[in-house]
């Protein structure tokens, strides 16, 4: 994982290397968040110009981002390198953690089963079968989130157990999570056309010599 950052710079470096980038803005059951797509689309493009096969979904519904999410771990076998970064809303609801699709209502708790996407899933995929791989998760979804709101009012007293941002993830071996801020934390989405984080990732990711925990 540290010698992720310089090995990108080689396009020689044979290796497998694939990425999937969900960017989600448009949301139908809230307000529409400003930088996620703008996110996506840099972050997908300054991966593949580092030798990344990228799969791209910018406001995708759940329908499609599973659809995604499935070719992803198809592609992921033989992978060396995998990355996912989402950008949008995000939860967690008795620490555990959920990617928001653009058409998720979740108007009741139930409803967290069927309309959003565990990252514990996705963080499955990534490692099962790649014990001795490399791993980078991206997770620019700590904004204020007006689901988690309408959620906690359906909830009763078990709305205690939603939280602010994101839940510290206990990753496996091998693999590195990286949040926009720190857990239980809320982060801004930005002033400008993208957020304080994934501008900050633009501009560094490709500079040589640094590993990934400096960058």
């Amino acid at each position: 994982v540290l010698a992720f950052a310089v090995t990108a710079q080689a396009p020689a470096f044979a290796a497998k290397r694939v990425a999937l980038v969900l960017g989600n803005s448009a949301y139908t059951h809230a307000p529409a968040l400003p930088n996620p797509v703008n996110d996506a689309n840099e972050v997908a493009a300054k991966l593949q110009a580092l030798d990344f096969t990228v799969s791209l979904a910018v406001d995708a519904t759940k329908a499609e981002t599973d659809a995604i999410l499935r070719e992803f771990a198809n592609a992921l076998e033989g992978a060396e390198v995998a990355i996912f970064f989402y950008a949008g809303h995000g939860l967690q609801v008795a620490g555990q953690n959920y990617l928001v699709p653009v058409d998720a209502k979740l108007a009741k708790e139930r409803d967290l089963e069927f309309e959003a996407v565990r990252v514990d899933f996705i963080l499955k995929q990534m490692e099962l079968g790649r014990e001795d791989k490399t791993n980078v998760v991206f997770l620019d979804a700590c904004r204020d989130n007006p689901l988690s709101r309408s959620l906690a009012r359906t909830m009763g007293t078990r709305s205690a157990s939603i939280g602010k941002g994101l839940a510290q993830i206990d990753a496996g071996v091998g693999t590195f999570i990286a949040y926009s801020t720190q857990p239980g934390n809320v982060a801004l989405d930005g002033k400008g056309t993208n957020s304080p984080f994934t501008e900050a990732l633009l501009k560094r990711i490709t500079e040589p010599g640094r590993n990934l925990t400096s960058v």
